[in-house]
C-alpha cells in the first residue's frame, strides 16, 4: 500500500511522529536529507568534481536544504546554500542545521529580501537543488522566492525538489506562474496529491519517497492511495485448473450502433482480454454489418431490436430474459444519443438485477436527470471523463479538472457508485470516501476508443472474479489498461498509439503482474 497525503494530513502525521512517538524533528529531518543526498549522489556521484546549489527557504523545508548541503559537502561535492531568509526569521530545526553547517566548507550566501542577487552563483552545477517552500505553502510564491525560482530554472544541471516543487499546490496540483521544474522529486515519507493531479506531473519529474524514520502506521490513514502493481495484482482473478468458461464469469456488452460499431469490437474485445470466461455483445441489429467482420472469433452475439441503427427504447424487455445468464453488464459504448436510445439506458439501469458499468453514451442518458441512477437495484460503475462527469454535475469539465480528487469522491457519494473518473491520471472513488489514483499511463493513449477498451477491461475482471466485490476488480482494470498503454509507448512510440494496441500489449500487462 502506497497513501497519499494531503497536507495537512502530512503535518498532522509529522506532529504524532514527534509528540506521541517521541521521535525528535530534527531527527525526521536528518532522514529527509540522507534520502534526498542519496537520491542526487545515485545520479552525479560519479563525476570527477561533483558541484551542488541549494536553495534554502527559512521553514523547515529549507532545513531539509541545509541538511542536504552538509552531506554533500562530506562527500566531497563543491556547495553554495542560498539562503533566502533571514537567520533571525528562520525554522528552530533549520537555524541548528545552519549552524552545524557553519562547520563544514560550504559557501552560504544570502539573498536580500528586497533586491536578490545571483551575480556571485555560476551557471551551471551538477545538482541544482529547490528546498524554497514546503508542502504547507499554497499560491504564487513571494519576493525573493520567486525570483529564486525563475533564476533555478536557467541553471544547468539536475533539479532535484525537496518534498515539492515549489510554486505547486501539494494537494490540488495547480501551479503558480512561477514553479520550479525538476527532473526528481524527493518526497517525504508518503506521496501528496499534488504531485500526480493536473499540473503535478509537468514538474515534477521522477518521483522518489524517502523514508524518514517514522512507524508507517501514521501515515495509513489516508482515504487516498496509489494504484500501484500490488493493488492491481489483488484485483485479479484467481486462475484454477478447475474453473471452466462459466465459472470465469459472463459479461453481456450492450454497445455499438451503426455509425459507431468500432466502440462496441473495443469494449467487448476488452472484456475477452480482461478475463471474462465468456463474452455476448448486444448491438443493434442494423449495426452488425459494421460489427461482425471486426468481431473476434470468441465473442457471441445478441442481436437487439433496433430504430434507425441504435436501441430500440423498449429493446431492454427482451434482454431481460437472457440475465440469469450474466454476472455484469456494461453499457453505453458507441450507442448514440437519440431519445430512444436513452431510454432504453435508463430502463436497464434501473431494472437490471446485476451490476453494471456505465460509460459514454450510456451515462449521457442522465445528463439533467442524474438522479435516476440512484433508482436502481444493483451496484453501479461508471466511467466517466471530465466532460461527462461535468455534465452529470452540472458543472463544466474544466472545474473538473481543477480538483478531480474530489469531484470523483463527490461524485461516487450523490450517485452511491463506484467511479472511474478518466483523465492523467485516472482516479477512483467509493461512496465512503476512499480514493485511488493511478501510477500508469501516457499521453498517447488519449485516442479514440481508448476509453472502451477501459470499460471492457473493467467488465471482464469484474465478471472474472465471480466475487460480490467489485472494487478490486476495478482498480487491476485501470492500472492494466494503463500499463498496457505504456507498454505499447515504449515498444512503439506515444505517438500514434491507437486503442487497438492497449488490447496486443494488455496481456504482457498481465504478464507482468502474475
Amino acid at each position: 500500500m502506497m497513501p497519499i497525503l494531503t497536507s495537512s494530513q502530512m503535518k498532522e502525521a509529522d506532529r504524532r511522529a514527534i509528540e506521541e512517538i517521541g521521535i525528535p524533528g530534527l531527527v525526521l529531518m536528518e532522514n529527509a536529507a540522507r534520502g534526498c543526498f542519496e537520491a542526487i549522489h545515485q545520479v552525479v556521484g560519479e563525476e570527477e568534481f561533483p558541484t551542488m546549489l541549494v536553495l534554502c527557504g527559512g521553514g523547515n523545508n529549507g532545513g531539509d536544504g541545509l541538511a542536504i548541503a552538509r552531506h554533500a559537502a562530506i562527500h566531497e561535492y563543491q556547495v553554495t546554500c542560498l539562503l533566502f531568509s533571514a537567520e533571525e526569521k528562520l525554522s528552530d530545526d533549520a537555524a541548528l542545521q545552519l549552524r552545524i553547517l557553519r562547520s563544514f566548507d560550504v559557501e552560504i550566501i544570502h539573498v536580500r529580501t528586497d533586491a536578490p542577487d545571483f551575480s556571485e552563483v555560476l551557471p551551471s552545477y551538477s545538482a541544482v537543488v529547490d528546498a524554497l517552500l514546503g508542502t504547507g505553502a499554497t499560491g504564487e510564491p513571494r519576493s525573493p522566492y520567486r525570483e529564486g525560482v525563475l533564476f533555478a530554472n536557467e541553471l544547468e544541471g539536475l533539479k532535484v525538489a525537496v518534498d515539492i516543487p515549489t510554486g505547486l499546490d501539494a494537494d490540488s496540483g495547480e501551479t503558480a506562474s512561477e514553479s520550479f521544474h525538476a527532473d526528481i522529486t524527493v518526497t517525504m515519507a508518503a506521496l501528496k496529491p499534488g504531485l500526480m493531479l493536473c499540473d503535478g506531473p509537468d514538474l515534477t519529474g521522477e518521483i522518489l519517497v524517502a523514508d524518514i524514520g517514522a512507524p508507517e502506521f501514521l501515515y495509513q490513514e489516508s482515504k487516498c492511495q496509489l494504484i500501484d502493481e500490488d493493488v492491481a495484482f489483488t484485483g485479479l482473478a484467481i486462475v484454477d485448473r478447475r474453473r471452466h468458461k462459466y465459472d470465469r464469469g459472463k459479461a453481456l456488452i450492450l454497445a455499438g450502433s451503426r455509425a459507431m460499431p468500432g466502440a462496441a469490437v473495443l469494449t467487448a474485445s476488452g472484456a475477452m482480454a480482461g478475463g471474462a470466461g465468456l463474452v455476448v455483445l448486444g448491438s443493434p441489429a442494423s449495426a452488425l454489418p459494421g460489427i461482425l467482420p471486426k468481431l473476434a472469433p470468441e465473442i457471441m452475439m445478441l442481436d437487439v431490436d433496433d430504430i434507425q441503427g441504435e436501441f430500440a427504447a423498449d429493446a431492454f424487455a427482451k434482454i431481460v430474459e437472457e440475465l440469469d445468464r450474466f454476472r455484469v453488464i456494461a453499457i453505453g459504448p458507441g450507442i448514440g444519443r437519440r431519445g430512444y436510445t436513452q431510454h432504453f439506458v435508463r430502463e436497464a439501469v434501473q431494472n437490471s438485477p446485476l451490476p453494471l458499468i456505465l460509460d459514454a453514451d450510456g451515462l449521457n442518458a442522465f445528463v439533467d436527470q442524474s438522479e435516476l441512477l440512484q433508482r436502481r437495484k444493483a451496484p453501479l460503475i461508471i466511467t466517466p471523463h471530465y466532460g461527462e462527469l461535468g455534465s452529470l454535475l452540472g458543472t463544466e469539465s474544466a472545474k473538473i479538472g481543477t480538483d478531480p480528487l474530489e469531484y470523483a469522491r463527490s461524485a461516487a457519494k450523490q450517485f452511491e457508485a463506484i467511479v472511474v473518473l478518466k483523465g492523467s491520471p485516472t482516479v477512483v472513488a467509493v461512496p465512503e470516501g476512499e480514493a485511488w489514483i493511478n501510477s500508469t499511463g501516457n499521453p498517447g493513449m488519449a485516442t479514440a476508443g481508448s476509453g472502451d477498451v477501459l470499460t471492457g477491461i473493467v467488465t471482464g475482471l469484474v465478471a472474472g472474479r465471480n466475487d460480490n466485490d467489485l472494487l478490486p476488480g476495478v482498480l487491476a482494470a485501470v492500472y492494466l489498461h494503463s500499463r498496457s498503454g505504456d507498454i505499447a509507448a515504449e515498444e512503439l512510440s506515444p505517438h500514434g498509439i491507437v486503442a487497438s494496441d492497449l488490447l496486443n500489449y494488455l496481456p504482457h500487462a498481465f504478464a507482468e503482474l502474475s
